[in-house]
């Protein structure tokens, strides 16, 4: 399997993340607000809209032309105005082609954001969210997150124990359903000591390799200033174990368990990933290589991207002390709002996996997860297997990600394109 020489650089061609390479059709802006979205809303569509937007400010979207519309919620009900309401929290402005990859999911607000396309003619991107989970509700169907309505149930109709695990002589059926209800899974005793020493060794070997700037590592300092890398990225591509490890019966049958369309990626989306939390002898929690709540297609792309399934092989212990892989239980396959108050996450359904060596989890890409702070001194080290969606290969080139094909958006400190030696 080649790489890359050291230095060399990959250029990325932007507009392959676009609506319009895609060969999707073109929406008229007014049509689709003056027309489609009132006939989806009067069909039932805004039931599973204004709950969530019940007393919150109009919002705005409009183009450079002047053409605008209003999102208002109106005593229970959501409905589409022309122009631009007095009341607006937020008046967006974006060209047609912008907009047109929001419609699709090409692009999410923030991705909008950082990619350059919008002006905020009135109210801040923090104000965005308040809209953001109805508005893509409305354009793609998808549902809203809803954590008071849900209702989580294993095969026998019983409430679902988030804090379940199994283990591999477990019904897999079982397994697969505790999976798809909630997003995530952990398995126990996966792999033995020994193979969990092989691939441990593999880890520390390339991280033993890996220099500052390279494009195979994100590297963070400590509160002393010594920095070391918290991210390796394509592992398969240096390490024939690590690669097989895509088509491992075990860890395609936990795959498998997703139930989804999904292909192994070594070589495009990071490939095979690790992700370190290393301390030294009077560790403080760093904040750079923690990962806050969020969804793999916070940007967009989820038709292309997602869904995603993660394989985790646990290296070392993970509990609190070690930063745990959080998930929001029946979250993915929805739109969640990316800002909760704390009062708000007290009563989510929030998980943390606590693991040993050998253990397995399992996580859609596409369902709310972090990797808040760790409390303590233990190290994690966790070997990820990751399945995409076999779209991810008609709009990405080898060592890319979807973000390195969103028009606009700032590539210069990513790690996807590997410069070693």
């Amino acid at each position: 399997m080649g790489i890359a020489g050291a230095g060399s650089a990959v250029a990325h061609d932007a507009d392959r993340g676009t609506f319009s390479v895609l060969g999707w059709p073109v929406v008229c802006f007014d049509s689709f607000h003056r027309v489609e979205l009132p006939r989806r809303l009067e069909g039932g569509l805004g039931e599973r809209v204004a709950w969530d937007v019940a007393g919150r400010a109009p919002i705005a979207l409009c183009m450079p032309d002047g053409s605008a519309y209003s999102y208002v919620e109106d005593r229970g009900e959501v409905r589409i105005v022309p122009g631009v309401s007095a009341d607006a929290e937020l008046v967006v402005e974006l060209a047609s082609g912008a907009w047109q990859d929001y419609l699709y999911e090409l692009r999410t607000s923030r991705g909008l954001v950082e990619s350059h396309a919008v002006r905020f003619v009135r109210g801040t991107f923090a104000d965005w969210d308040t809209w953001e989970p109805a508005i893509r509700c409305m354009y793609s169907g998808t549902p809203i997150y809803h954590p008071e309505a849900l209702d989580l149930r294993d095969l026998a109709d019983r409430p679902i124990d988030l804090h379940r695990d199994f283990g591999t002589r477990d019904e897999p059926d079982e397994m697969a359903h505790f999976l798809r209800t909630t997003g995530y899974l952990v398995v126990r005793q996966v792999f033995d000591a020994d193979r969990v020493e092989e691939l441990a060794g593999e880890v520390d070997r390339i991280r033993g390799l890996c220099r500052e700037g390279d494009r195979g590592s994100l590297w963070a300092a400590d509160p002393a200033g010594r920095r070391s890398p918290y991210r390796l990225t394509y592992l398969g591509m240096r390490s024939p174990r690590i690669a097989a490890l895509a088509d491992d019966p075990t860890v395609r049958m936990l795959c498998g368990l997703a139930g989804q369309d999904v292909v192994a990626v070594t070589d495009r989306d990071s490939g095979q990933i690790a992700v370190l939390k290393e301390f030294g002898t009077a560790p403080e929690p760093l904040s750079i290589p923690d990962l806050p709540w969020h969804k793999d297609c916070a940007l967009g792309g989820c038709p292309i991207t997602c869904p995603r399934v993660h394989v985790g092989i646990r290296l070392d212990a993970v509990t609190q002390d070690s930063s745990q892989l959080y998930a929001l239980a029946g979250s993915w396959g929805t739109v969640a709002h990316e800002r909760y108050t704390a009062e708000q996450w007290a009563r989510l359904p929030v998980v943390g996996m606590t693991t040993e060596p050998g253990d397995v989890t399992v996580h859609m890409g596409c369902g709310m997860h972090a990797g808040p702070a760790a409390t303590g001194a233990a190290r994690r080290r966790t070997l990820y297997v990751q399945f995409d969606n076999p779209r991810i290969f008609d709009v990405t080139n080898p060592y890319e990600s979807y973000e390195h094909v969103i028009p606009g958006y700032d590539n210069s400190g990513d790690e996807s394109v590997m410069s070693w030696m």
